[in-house]
């Protein structure tokens, strides 16, 4: 693949995670840009995490909690 391509998929993946209005769709836009991350770093591209993406683990503020989405508290 493109290390374009990658690059753009990646920053797509952390934008949609940040906008993510669910904790299910966070989960699974940062996953997608875990796993773009982890293909760059495979490149001879010199790919770093993007600075503050550690706040993407945190919860965003939702009208609902997030067991109603299907998820369990443990």
């Amino acid at each position: 693949m493109d290390i374009n391509y990658l690059l753009g998929r990646e920053q797509v993946s952390l934008h949609n995670a940040l906008v993510a209005r669910s904790a299910p769709a966070r989960i699974a836009h940062e996953g997608l840009a875990i796993a773009y991350g982890k293909l760059l770093s495979a490149t001879t591209f010199p790919h770093r995490r993007m600075p503050g993406s550690e706040a993407l683990s945190a919860p965003a503020q939702e009208s609902g909690c997030w067991e109603d989405d299907g998820g369990t508290a443990s």
